[in-house]
C-alpha cells in the first residue's frame, strides 16, 4: 500500500469535513440571525420593546449587515434621547443599504432633533427628490425649517400640503406652531382651536395650545390642555414636559437658601433667604421674601435685614412685575438706617423664546460691612433681550445705568451667547463693559472695566439627580489704561430632585474676575445650599 497516497487522501477528507463543518456553522449562524429579526418584529408589534431590543441586538451580533435590526435599534435609542447613538446605527444601516427610504427619513429626522438643522434639511431634500410622494418627509422638513427660524419656508411647505388637501390637520397644526414661535399667540390659538374643532383628540394641537397658554402665563388653561393631550396619547414626552412646567407655575412654592462668600480683600458674608410664590388668579402670581445678611471685614461687621412683597402678571405677550420692600442696615458701632426698596419690570414676547424687558429698581449698596455703614441707595435702569434663536442656541444682551447715592453714575453693557453641543455639553462666549464717572469709596468703580471670555458647561441629569460644572476663562482690563490680565471662574452644582419641582441643591464656585467682587478683589469664592418645595 502506498502510505503517502493514503496520508494525502486522509488529509483531503479531513479538509473537506472541516470546510463542511465551518459552512454548516456559518449557515446556522445566518439562519439564527435571520430568525432573530422576525422575533424582534413580533415583540415590537406587541409593545414588548425590551424583548425586541434583545432580539435585534442578537441579530446584529451574528449578522452586522442586518439593516432592519440597526434601524429598529436606532429608533429605540432615539426614544431614550440617545440621538448620537441612534445616528451611528442609521449610518451603519445606510452603509449596507444606502437607498432605504425609511432609514434615510429617520436619519434626517434625528439630525433635526439633535439640533443639526441644515444637515437635516439637506437629507430631507435629497429624499424628496427621489420620493416626492412622502408626505411625512414634507411635514418633518417643515418642522425643522421652523426650528431653524426659517418661518417663511416652513409656512410655504405647510401651505403646499393644504392646497393638496385642505383637511390636512397636521399641516394646519404646523402653521399654528409657526405662528406661536413667531410670537403671534392670538393667531396660533385660533389655528389650534380650528384643528380641535375637527378632531378634539388631536395631540399636536392639544400640546401646542398648552405651550402657548403656558408662555402667556395662563397656567390653568395650559394644564387642562396638557392633561387632554396625555389622555389622547400617553406617550407624548412634550406633553409631559409642558405639564411639569405648568405644575411649577401653578403650585405654591417655598424657596430657602443659605450662602457664604469671601474675597481676597477679606470681605466675608453669610446670608439666608426665604421666599414663597403662589398662583392667585389666571396670569397673576404674587410673591414675598425675607432675608438676613451678616457681613465682616478686617475692622468692622454689620447686618442687613430685608423683606419684599410683589406680584407678576402675564397677559397675552406681556409680563408685568412690581415689588416693594424695606432694608434695615445695622452696622456695628454706628447708627443704623432703614431704606425703602422698589422694582418694576415690563417684558414683551416678540416670539416664543424671545423677550425684551425694561426694568427699574430702587435698591441699596450694602453687600459689605463697609458699605452697610455708608447707607448708600442706588437707582438702576436696565434694558435686556433674551432669545432662544433655535433649540440649544441662546443669545442675551443687556445695557443699563445706575445712579449711586454719592452722586456717582455707572454705565454697563453685556453680550452673551451659548450653544448646546449635545445633551451634556454647551459652549459659549461673553463680553462685558462698564464704567463709573468717578472712583467711589468702598466699592469697585473703575472709569472703565471690560472683560471677554469663552465659556463651557457640562451637565449630567438623572431622574432624581442633577449635576454639572461650568466655567469660563479670558481676559479683563481694569481702568481705561489698564493692561490685559487673565481671569477665570469655575462653578459646580449637584441637586437631589423629587416630584415635579422639589429639589435640594448645593453649589460652590471661585472666580478671579474683578467684577465678581464688590470691592474689585481679584479672587472671590461662594457656596450656596438651597431648597425648593412645592406646597
Amino acid at each position: 500500500m502506498n502510505i503517502g497516497f493514503f496520508a494525502s487522501s486522509s488529509l483531503r477528507i479531513i479538509r473537506r469535513c472541516c470546510f463542511a463543518l465551518i459552512l454548516s456553522l456559518l449557515l446556522a449562524s445566518v439562519r439564527s440571525a435571520a430568525a432573530q429579526v422576525p422575533t424582534g418584529d413580533s415583540a415590537w408589534v406587541e409593545g414588548d420593546f425590551v424583548a425586541a431590543r434583545t432580539a435585534y441586538q442578537r441579530a446584529l451580533a451574528t449578522d452586522s449587515t442586518s439593516v432592519r435590526a440597526s434601524y429598529r435599534l436606532a429608533i429605540m435609542q432615539s426614544w431614550a434621547g440617545h440621538l448620537d447613538s441612534a445616528l451611528a446605527l442609521l449610518r451603519h444601516a445606510r452603509s449596507v443599504e444606502p437607498d432605504d427610504p425609511d432609514v434615510r427619513f429617520s436619519e434626517a429626522q434625528f439630525l433635526g432633533w439633535n439640533g443639526r438643522y441644515e444637515a437635516s434639511i439637506a437629507r430631507f431634500d435629497t429624499l424628496l427628490l427621489q420620493h416626492p410622494e412622502r408626505r411625512d418627509a414634507v411635514l418633518a422638513r417643515a418642522q425643522v425649517l421652523a426650528w431653524a427660524n426659517r418661518f417663511a419656508e416652513a409656512d410655504s411647505s405647510y401651505s403646499t400640503l393644504l392646497r393638496v388637501n385642505p383637511g390636512d390637520l397636521q399641516a394646519q397644526a404646523g402653521l399654528a406652531q409657526v405662528a406661536a414661535w413667531r410670537g403671534d399667540f392670538t393667531d396660533a390659538v385660533r389655528r389650534y382651536l380650528a384643528v380641535l374643532s375637527h378632531d378634539s383628540t388631536n395631540a399636536e394641537a392639544l400640546v401646542g395650545l398648552a405651550q402657548v397658554y403656558h408662555w402667556q402665563g395662563r397656567e390653568r388653561a395650559a394644564a387642562s390642555y396638557a392633561d387632554r393631550a396625555l389622555a389622547a396619547d400617553s406617550t407624548r414626552r412634550d406633553a409631559d414636559e409642558v405639564r411639569a412646567a405648568i405644575r411649577s407655575g401653578i403650585r405654591p412654592t417655598l424657596d430657602a437658601a443659605i450662602g457664604w462668600s469671601r474675597d481676597s480683600d477679606r470681605n466675608q458674608a453669610w446670608w439666608q433667604t426665604i421666599g414663597t410664590s403662589w398662583s392667585l388668579a389666571e396670569g397673576l402670581r404674587p410673591f414675598a421674601s425675607a432675608g438676613l445678611l451678616e457681613a465682616t471685614d478686617p475692622t468692622r461687621n454689620g447686618t442687613r435685614a430685608a423683606a419684599e412683597i410683589g406680584a407678576t402678571y402675564a397677559v397675552g405677550n406681556w409680563q408685568f412685575t412690581g415689588a416693594a420692600g424695606v432694608r434695615r442696615l445695622s452696622p456695628r458701632g454706628t447708627t443704623g438706617a432703614t431704606l425703602g426698596t422698589a422694582r418694576a419690570r415690563v417684558a414683551y414676547a416678540v416670539r416664543a423664546g424671545t423677550w425684551i424687558g425694561l426694568g427699574y429698581a430702587r435698591t441699596a449698596f450694602d453687600e459689605t460691612a463697609f458699605l452697610l455703614a455708608r447707607r448708600l441707595g442706588a437707582n438702576t435702569l436696565d434694558l435686556d433681550i433674551e432669545s432662544t434663536l433655535r433649540p440649544g442656541t441662546e443669545l442675551s444682551a443687556a445695557t443699563g445705568w445706575a445712579w449711586i447715592g454719592d452722586g456717582n453714575r455707572r454705565r454697563s453693557a453685556l453680550l452673551a451667547a451659548s450653544q448646546r453641543v449635545n445633551r451634556h455639553v454647551s459652549v459659549g462666549a461673553l463680553g462685558r463693559i462698564l464704567g463709573y464717572d468717578f472712583k467711589g469709596v468702598g466699592y469697585f468703580s473703575p472709569d472703565q472695566f471690560s472683560t471677554a471670555e469663552g465659556r463651557a458647561a457640562y451637565r449630567y441629569a438623572l431622574p432624581k439627580w442633577d449635576a454639572g460644572v461650568s466655567g469660563g476663562a479670558g481676559a479683563q482690563w481694569v481702568g481705561s489704561h489698564g493692561k490685559a490680565q487673565s481671569q477665570w471662574h469655575i462653578e459646580g452644582r449637584v441637586a437631589r430632585k423629587w416630584g415635579a419641582i422639589n429639589e435640594v441643591a448645593f453649589s460652590i464656585g471661585t472666580s478671579t474676575s474683578a467684577v465678581s467682587s464688590t470691592t474689585g478683589a481679584f479672587r472671590s469664592s461662594t457656596a450656596v445650599l438651597s431648597a425648593r418645595l412645592g406646597l
